[in-house]
């Protein structure tokens, strides 16, 4: 964990230095751009704290490419896949504070209009004209869509995306669709709480699809409506209708039953690519090693449990020094791809962020919890350090942090009492509300990395004037 930060921003240089002419990047280094590769390493560039002119670029190619890319390939495109909407849809919604720049709302319109025209009874269809539904491409949608909401309550009520459609008119469009593709997914759900990888056929049960809805439905549990409520309410829903013998659950309830299931089956996945038959058009491999990591650790699983040991293990031994990329394991020799960068830097920051919030050192044993520093002063100083106090240590601690999380914590410094609502440092850092928890438990990590490993805060949640918020800490 404690090499993340400085692998990530090794990634995201080496990703800029390869970015093609066009503004995307493609399945290798050298490919030909598209939409799906292009999604993939705008989160790794976020992640890296890197925005800017190549961000922009990469938004102006999805702009112009979703689309086209949809076209039939007798008419130029490549095809009318759902992934190249479900990925496209949450590439242009990777970087928030860019969504009215160029063609970005305008696009994220043309992606919902594509969504309504093209459900099929149980979600949504691998590719137009099959009557199958997905499993894949409906969770990559009600990821992505759970996204858009979260996005839309960020920007407030009645703001203008396009001609003719504000914020509150989007949204009055989108929860019919979140609410579709939750009940699709739920219908193929079997009564082990795991899905398989195939929808309405008897087939084996499939980590990486199980691990897809996890993440599809904790987005959509996840967010917050424009007063603080949960932006989905939580009620019992009829789950298993494929298999003849339907169960009520909530969606807090299926997650954590996919989540021991994922554990209780994870010599099927911790070192395992899973091939993905349904995907027609290309060859297909989900990296289930980083992807059901991610999702057991997003549904609160401690990153330490001994049974995720060998997928962490193998995603620190395919890191690339040479290519400044993670590689794919495979029996023929490694690789190292965008898709394979994607996903573990997706489960990298997820563990990070649980690290975070329960504040357990490396050493102590899951359930133990650790002694934290106290942190007695802290001021930013040049080239993105801040200088902590700590109360035992003579001399000040620096701790280097990338460009984006040392603006968050200068904001909160200069602010009065060093305190800031979490909706105000949204608005100063041009991010999504939604996204400032996720930046804080960066902070607080790497300030416990700079501080050798134990476990310590630099940000500490903090009401302001009823609101949620975040102090410095010795302020």
């Amino acid at each position: 964990m404690a090499v993340f930060e400085d692998r990530v921003g090794r990634s995201a240089r080496t990703l800029l230095g390869s970015q093609g002419f066009d503004g995307g990047w493609g399945l290798t280094l050298t490919s030909v751009s598209s939409v799906v590769n292009t999604s993939e390493v705008l989160p790794v560039l976020r992640v890296a704290g890197l925005a800017g002119e190549p961000v922009r670029r990469a938004l102006d190619f999805l702009s112009d490419a979703i689309a086209e890319h949809c076209r039939p390939r007798q008419k130029g495109g490549r095809g009318e896949h759902t992934r190249f909407v479900a990925f496209g849809l949450a590439g242009l919604l990777s970087h928030p504070r860019f969504f009215h720049h160029g063609r970005v709302a305008d696009t994220v319109v043309w992606c919902v209009d594509w969504l309504e025209d093209q459900r099929t009874e149980h979600g949504w269809p691998e590719v137009l004209g099959l009557g199958d539904s997905s499993l894949h491409q409906t969770a990559l949608v009600v990821r992505s869509l759970a996204q858009l909401r979260d996005t839309l309550h960020d920007l407030g009520p009645g703001l203008r995306l396009t001609a003719g459609t504000d914020t509150g008119g989007m949204l009055e469009r989108i929860e019919p669709l979140i609410g579709h593709g939750v009940r699709g997914l739920l219908y193929h759900r079997r009564p082990s709480g795991a899905w398989g990888w195939r929808t309405y056929v008897d087939t084996d049960p499939s980590p990486s699809k199980t691990a897809l809805c996890l993440l599809a439905f904790a987005a959509v549990r996840s967010g917050t409506g424009p007063g603080g409520e949960p932006a989905y309410k939580d009620l019992p829903q009829e789950t298993g209708g494929v298999h003849g013998t339907t169960r009520d659950r909530r969606l807090s309830e299926v997650i954590t039953e996919a989540s021991q299931w994922l554990l209780r089956n994870h010599h099927r996945w911790e070192t395992f690519v899973e091939d993905d038959k349904d995907v027609q058009g290309t060859a297909w491999e989900h990296m289930a090693y980083a992807l059901c990591a991610q999702a057991v650790v997003h549904a609160g699983v401690d990153p330490r449990d001994t049974r995720l040991s060998r997928a962490w293990h193998l995603m620190d031994g395919l890191w690339d020094p040479e290519a400044g990329m993670w590689a794919e394991p495979g029996g023929s020799g490694r690789r190292a791809t965008i898709r394979a960068t994607y996903w573990t830097v997706a489960a990298y920051e997820d563990c990070l962020a649980r690290l975070a919030r329960i504040g357990l050192t490396d050493t102590s044993e899951p359930g133990e919890p650790g002694s934290e520093i106290r942190i007695s002063h802290a001021v930013p100083g040049p080239n993105h350090t801040v200088l902590l106090r700590l109360p035992d240590n003579e001399d000040p601690v620096a701790c280097v942090l990338s460009e984006r999380l040392f603006d968050l914590v200068r904001t909160v410094y200069a602010a009065p009492g060093g305190a800031m609502a979490t909706g105000e440092i949204a608005q100063s850092l041009f991010v999504a509300r939604s996204s400032v928890p996720k930046y804080v438990q960066r902070v607080n990590a790497a300030v416990s990395a700079a501080i050798g490993g134990a476990p310590a805060r630099l940000l500490l949640p903090h009401p302001i004037g009823g609101a949620a918020g975040y102090r410095l800490a010795g302020r």
